[in-house]
């Protein structure tokens, strides 16, 4: 019978012992052994020389484990009755907790652009400084609206356990970018995140377009404004999104994203005709939460959309707003293209 309960189905040492293939007994010690001392104690089994230290499962499964095992089995008529976690009894323990969780919250996917999604190329700006309204997705939900489970807890240190303690490694998980956000997400304090957004848009073609066409749009109005120094700024916020293909890093750390441009034109008339200085701000929004269907298995750990989304309502993790900016100053010449050296990195100039 295959696992349902999401902290199970994440850990290969379980779905493993579930097949026993080898069962889970005593001497053990995993962030395995600390998911099942949770679910033990989510089902109202007491392990108080487990939580004695922290009020939190050990992760060693020693003679309390195996005897609370062992009660559990009598409890529930297994045939095996011997203290050892096997098919059996994660299959019980399966059954039991899966039918006390209310049915998962699916997180819908945001639509996906055709690669490469290239917006259309006459944009609309504006006179003005505000930036366009942006109305974040659902998301998983409300959070810390649901009472937290000890093996939903467990489930998350095991994750903590493969991720660097900054999320500079692109060893533990796909890329630093991922890594820093899923702890970020992990410490739950929902503050905002300033992306790294350079590193995004050099990522892949689909993230360096999107920023090359929104610099397009701009001059393209610039180039139809009177002489004179204006304010400037897009209409609306464009979508876009980081493909896994081109970036698994992005892909996992951000996903789809919202962008738009705004700054500072002063245009002038030259010896040979119109000439254009734009202080150009491109800027980035996303909230972030897992789209439905995405999911990575590191470490033996399957993570999942379902499971970050449970996080979330148990108050376990946090989402949070990601923000960013890129800051260029473009000079041109009318009937010329922007100098190609003016897109690369740099500040104000």
């Amino acid at each position: 019978m295959p696992l349902s309960y999401p902290p199970f189905v994440a850990s290969d040492r379980i779905r493993k012992a579930a097949a026993n293939s080898p069962w889970m007994g005593q001497g053990e010690t995993s962030s395995a052994v600390g998911i099942l001392q949770g679910a033990l104690a989510d089902l109202g089994y007491k392990l108080p020389i487990t939580f004695k230290k922290t009020g939190l499962p050990d992760g060693i499964f020693g003679k309390e484990t195996k005897g609370v095992v062992y009660q559990f089995q009598v409890d529930q008529k297994l045939a095996s009755k011997d203290g050892v976690a096997g098919s059996q009894t994660f299959s019980r323990l399966d059954t039991l907790l899966a039918a006390k969780k209310k049915p998962p919250k699916v997180i819908p996917a945001p639509p996906k652009p055709h690669k490469p999604p290239p917006p259309a190329a006459d944009r609309n700006y504006q006179i003005g400084t505000s930036d366009p309204t942006i109305t974040p997705d659902p998301g998983a939900g409300v959070f810390d609206s649901e009472e937290w489970e000890m093996s939903m807890w467990a489930l998350k240190q095991s994750i903590l356990e493969i991720l660097p303690p900054r999320g500079n490694s692109a060893v533990t998980f796909v890329g630093p970018n991922a890594s820093l956000h899923m702890l970020h997400y992990l410490h739950a304090s929902g503050r905002t995140l300033t992306i790294n957004l350079e590193s995004m848009v050099d990522s892949g073609p689909t993230a360096t377009g999107r920023f090359r066409n929104e610099v397009a749009q701009a001059q393209k109005f610039v180039e139809s404004l009177p002489v004179g120094t204006h304010s400037i700024t897009s209409k609306t916020a464009e979508s876009a999104y980081n493909f896994k293909d081109e970036s698994k890093d992005w892909y996992f750390a951000v996903g789809g994203y919202s962008t738009w441009g705004k700054g500072t034109a002063t245009v002038s008339n030259g010896a040979a005709g119109r000439e254009y200085e734009l202080k150009f701000e491109y800027k980035f929004y996303d909230r972030y939460n897992w789209d439905g269907g995405k999911s990575v298995e590191i470490a033996g750990i399957t993570i999942t959309d379902q499971f970050m989304g449970e996080f979330h309502r148990q108050g376990l993790a946090q989402e949070f707003d990601m923000v960013g900016s890129i800051k260029r100053t473009f000079r041109w010449k009318q009937g010329d293209a922007i100098p190609e050296e003016q897109y690369r990195r740099g500040g104000w100039r």
